[in-house]
C-alpha cells in the first residue's frame, strides 16, 4: 500500500491488472473489477449486491440476467412472457464500446416484447410467414426505441448506443426465432447428439467460418466477438435472421447473451448440466449462470429458458418450409 501524496489517500494495486485504486474506490478505473472483494468470496456469492442480478420467474419461463465478476455494470437486458402454452423471450447485449449500452438493451428488449406479446393471446397461432412479419416488426420497433437512448453518456463512449438482440416465440409445436448480433438461441436435447445452436452469428469469427477459417481459430482471433450488425446507430440493416422450427421432441430452448455461450461453445457441453433430470426453468437458468460465472463470469450474462414438449409422431426437427 502506498499513500498519494496529494490526496493523502491511501492507494493500492489492483489484484488483477496492478493499476492504482484509492481506497474510496469500488471498482479499478482501468478493469472494472471490484477491487476491495476476495475472488474466491465473491465467485462464491457471499459479498453480491441484490441489485447485482436480476430473476423473473414465471413458471413456464425463467430469465436472469446477472453482473459476472469483471463488468463495472450490466448491459445486457432481457423481457419474457407466457400464456396458455405459448411464450416470448427477448435477450439483449449492449455494446459496451457505445453510449449508454445498458439503456440501448433495455429499450430494445421492452419494444420487441410490446410487439410480440400479442402473440400470447392470438385466436390461431400465425403461419411462418406471418411469423417473420411479426419478428421483422418487432427489431423494427427495437430500432426506433433504441435510436431514442440519449448518446451523451457523462464519462463514457461517444458511439451511438447499440445492442444485439435475440428473440424467439413459439409453443410446443412450433418456434420461430430472430437475431442480430451474436446473442444466441440454443435447442438443448435429452438426446445426446440433437442438441444445437438455432442461431447464426453477425460476427467477423461467424464470417471467417464461413469462408473456410476452423471455428476454433476464428473464435480465439481478438476479433472474434467484433459485431457486423447491431440495434442502434449507424446500422444497415435491423432485419433479423429468421429460423422456424416445428418440433418433433422434448427439450428446452435457450436464449442467452456471450456471457454464458463463449465458455461453452458447443451446444452438448450447455446440454451436459441440465442432463438428465433439468428441473424448473428457474432452476435452470440458474444453473447455467452458475457455470458461466465459476468458468469466469468475465462478462455480463443473460439467459432465458423455456422447456417445450411436443405432441408425439411428429417430423424430425428442422427448418419449415413455407
Amino acid at each position: 500500500m502506498t499513500i498519494d501524496t496529494e490526496t493523502h489517500a491511501e492507494v493500492v494495486p489492483c489484484r488483477v491488472c496492478g493499476s492504482p485504486v484509492f481506497d474510496d474506490e469500488v471498482y479499478c478505473e482501468a478493469c472494472g473489477i471490484r477491487a476491495s472483494v476476495d475472488p474466491v468470496q465473491e465467485r462464491a456469492g457471499g459479498l453480491r449486491r441484490p441489485s447485482e442480478r436480476e430473476e423473473q420467474d414465471l413458471g413456464a419461463v425463467a430469465a436472469i440476467t446477472d453482473r459476472g465478476y469483471r463488468r463495472q455494470r450490466n448491459e445486457d437486458a432481457f423481457a419474457v412472457a407466457c400464456h396458455d402454452g405459448r411464450f416470448v423471450a427477448v435477450v439483449c447485449d449492449g455494446v459496451a464500446s457505445t453510449a449508454n449500452p445498458d439503456q440501448a438493451a433495455r429499450a430494445a428488449a421492452d419494444a420487441a416484447l410490446a410487439v410480440l406479446e400479442p402473440l400470447l393471446s392470438a385466436a390461431e397461432w400465425p403461419d411462418p410467414a406471418t411469423l417473420e412479419e411479426l419478428l421483422g416488426a418487432a427489431f423494427a420497433a427495437a430500432q426506433g426505441a433504441v435510436m431514442l437512448v440519449p448518446d451523451d453518456e457523462p464519462d463514457g463512449n461517444d458511439l451511438s448506443p447499440s445492442t444485439t438482440l435475440v428473440a424467439a416465440v413459439g409453443n410446443d409445436e412450433r418456434i420461430a426465432i430472430g437475431n442480430v448480433g451474436d446473442s444466441r438461441a440454443y435447442w438443448l436435447s435429452p438426446v445426446m447428439g440433437d442438441s444445437r445452436v438455432l442461431t447464426v452469428d453477425d460476427s467477423w469469427a461467424q464470417e471467417r467460418i464461413a469462408e473456410g477459417t476452423d471455428p476454433e481459430i476464428a473464435h480465439a482471433d481478438p476479433d472474434a466477438h467484433t459485431i457486423t450488425r447491431w440495434i442502434g446507430g449507424d446500422a444497415e440493416s435491423v432485419v433479423p435472421t429468421v429460423a422456424i422450427f416445428d418440433l418433433s421432441s422434448p427439450g428446452l430452448l435457450v436464449v442467452c447473451t456471450d456471457g454464458l455461450w463463449n465458455y461453452f461453445k458447443d451446444p452438448e457441453r450447455l446440454a451436459e448440466f441440465v442432463a438428465p433430470s433439468p428441473g424448473t426453468p428457474i432452476e435452470v437458468v440458474r444453473q447455467l449462470t452458475h457455470a458461466a460465472l465459476d468458468a469466469g463470469g468475465q462478462d455480463n450474462i443473460t439467459v432465458a429458458v423455456i422447456p417445450l414438449n411436443p405432441a408425439p409422431s411428429r417430423p424430425i426437427p428442422g427448418p419449415t418450409e413455407e
